[in-house]
């Protein structure tokens, strides 16, 4: 049975409650509670910064356990960027010490009038005060509570966050980050600075041993399956898309970047590497620590492929030792680093249109691959400082302000900045992109990993791609609530709704079938677009940027593919079709009633 903790922040009010058994089932826990939850407490239309906006924090029956690459938790709220659903996941060990806490999930509402923070343990729940931590950078803070609290767990925002930057992250263990959307703004505008957890009980779990026994057998599955990613981390990524042209490159003006080479996983592993880094059971330990060691001081866990590519290729910037510190300035700062990168691309290609100029520049000189403007403006963007307040607001946002020529050039989808994988490159990638509940993402339908990784999808045609992106969102809408690592669940698990029902009845004791679960992540989808509508969203938002349609990519082996409008437009019908949506994207009643969603 999955117990909350409500936190009405206004009245300092912690209480606790079971979730009703059938909609635990039904919505299994992690995104698709968390996602229940939101549709149901949420006022329509509400301001993402109202103190009504529910901030909910949910682990899965999984996380915890002693089953492979359980670290996970998951992050439910409305976007401040977008306007939509949110839902961001983590990892690292601060999921499994909330669940030791003997606390499944968090909902937080209100506002507290000073600043908080939240202590979570077997011995109880309190709310601390926390002015003294107001303005402290994510390593302070973690370091100031660490101390107050010996052997906790400290998940926090950053002066990202207190300022309500629209896509702030909340950081756990430091480098680890909830990070799309800005879940970081929602609990900054709480006034809530952090939430802490030393939690020692254990997990329990249906069927203990079964679980040990898929644990050996995971280890020695990803000493095969996930051995480049284990030795290399994420920026192993960097050789696929730069070979194939679908690395970003300057804004999303081109899909080809010479220099490449330059910030590949092999350019990190060498002179760079400092250790491995692995989450809560996980055989793999594809985290990496790297040092910048020409021009910038810092030891950092990081940078990802997405920031590699967003803060290299997309500035036209090679210099990996600049990208490495720009990565350390997001994690300390609290942002996110794959819209971060993109509004700093965003700007240097609004310099050389001369859509701006001196003046917003305020003394940098903002040209492709000048590394320390892309640093010093990763800097003031999370700090808000002077122009670089109005880059806090993402970029739809700034180019509505600065017009047409600024809205041209802006690479998003439903607001949320698009990840490190060209779409007009792999027509998969563009409709999960454009379909997506949260905005441009490669989490929701992760078709990158067939049409750019295995090859085993042709990329540059949208035939079967309809299909073939409704399935993965509907397992990754599973994943997300079991919760487990996506690397696992597609590399040992193969993303197959029987081994993800093994390992969760392992751990619940649910009797899930097959079947079962591919209708629930169908179901939690479809709440997710019902949330969208209810708030605005129709087609004309499941769509991509124009540079997407009418720029084709200029140069290297990509050179030339773009999104076909009509293609694209046919691919979006049949999409729906499947899904039983009507043209407009709306769920029939005959599709609400099989889902079990008809109110």
């Amino acid at each position: 049975m999955t117990e909350l903790l409500r936190v009405d922040l206004t009245h300092g009010r912690l209480d606790r409650e079971a979730v009703d058994p059938g909609i635990d089932r039904a919505f299994i826990g992690g995104r698709g509670l968390g996602a229940k939850l939101l549709y149901d407490e949420n006022p329509p239309g509400i301001d993402p910064f109202d103190p009504e906006n529910r901030l909910i924090i949910m682990t899965g029956p999984y996380t915890g356990t002693g089953g492979a690459y359980s670290g996970f938790f998951n992050v439910t709220t409305k976007s401040p960027l977008t306007g939509t659903i949110l839902s961001s996941h983590s990892a690292g060990h601060w999921g499994a010490r909330l669940r030791r806490t003997g606390i499944d999930g968090i909902v937080l509402r209100g506002r507290a009038s000073t600043p908080q923070y939240l202590e979570l343990s077997e011995e109880g729940v309190r709310l601390h005060e926390a002015d003294l931590l107001r303005g402290s950078d994510v390593y302070e803070t973690t370091a100031q509570l660490q101390e107050r609290h010996p052997d906790a767990n400290i998940f926090t925002i950053g002066p990202a966050g207190e300022r309500l930057v629209r896509f702030a992250a909340i950081m756990n263990e430091k480098h680890r980050a909830a990070g799309r959307g800005g879940a970081g703004a929602v609990m900054g505008s709480k006034h809530l600075k952090a939430i802490v957890v030393h939690g020692g009980r254990s997990v329990s779990a249906a069927d203990p041993e079964a679980l040990r026994l898929k644990f050996h057998e995971a280890t020695e599955l990803s000493r095969d399956r996930m051995k480049a990613l284990g030795e290399y981390g994420t920026p192993m990524v960097v050789g696929f898309t730069g070979t194939l042209g679908t690395i970003p490159t300057r804004n999303f003006q081109d899909g080809a970047f010479a220099d490449y080479e330059l910030i590949s996983g092999e350019a990190l592993r060498g002179e760079h590497f400092s250790r491995h880094v692995a989450c809560f059971r996980c055989p793999t330990h594809c985290g990496k620590e790297f040092r910048a060691t020409n021009g910038y001081a810092v030891t950092t866990e990081g940078p990802e492929y997405e920031t590699l590519a967003l803060f290299g290729s997309n500035c036209g910037n090679a210099n990996v030792d600049a990208i490495i510190m720009a990565n350390d300035w997001c994690n300390r700062l609290g942002l996110d680093t794959i819209t971060t990168a993109n509004v700093v691309a965003f700007t240097l290609e609004l310099a050389e249109k001369d859509v701006i100029g001196a003046r917003e520049a305020e003394g940098l000189t903002l040209a492709w691959g000048n590394h320390p403007a892309i640093v010093e403006l990763t800097r003031r963007i999370g700090y808000r400082e002077g122009w670089a307040r109005l880059l806090g607001e993402g970029t739809k946002r700034v180019a509505e302000i600065l017009g047409p020529s600024a809205q041209r050039l802006i690479a998003h989808v439903k607001g949320l900045e698009m990840p490190a994988y060209d779409p007009r490159g792999a027509k998969g990638v563009a409709l999960g992109y454009a379909t997506s509940t949260r905005g441009a993402c490669h989490l929701r339908a992760s078709l990158h990993a067939y049409e750019l990784f295995a090859k085993t999808m042709d990329r540059t045609t949208f035939e079967g791609k309809a299909a073939a992106v409704k399935q993965l969102q509907d397992n990754h809408a599973v994943v997300d609530s079991v919760v487990i690592c996506k690397f696992a669940a597609r590399n040992i698990y193969k993303n197959d709704f029987g081994l993800l029902a093994e390992l969760l009845n392992a751990a619940a004791a649910r009797a899930y079938t097959a079947d079962e679960l591919a209708l629930a992540g169908e179901r939690i989808y479809n709440l997710e677009v019902l949330f969208n509508r209810r708030e605005g969203f129709g087609r004309a938002d499941d769509t991509l940027p124009e540079k997407c349609f009418a720029d084709p990519i200029q140069t290297g082996p990509s050179a030339g593919q773009y999104v076909p409008r009509d293609q694209f437009e046919h691919a979006l019908s049949e999409y729906y079709a499947l899904r039983g949506w009507d043209e407009s994207g709306m769920p029939t009643s005959e599709t609400l009633e099989r889902l079990g969603l008809a109110s």
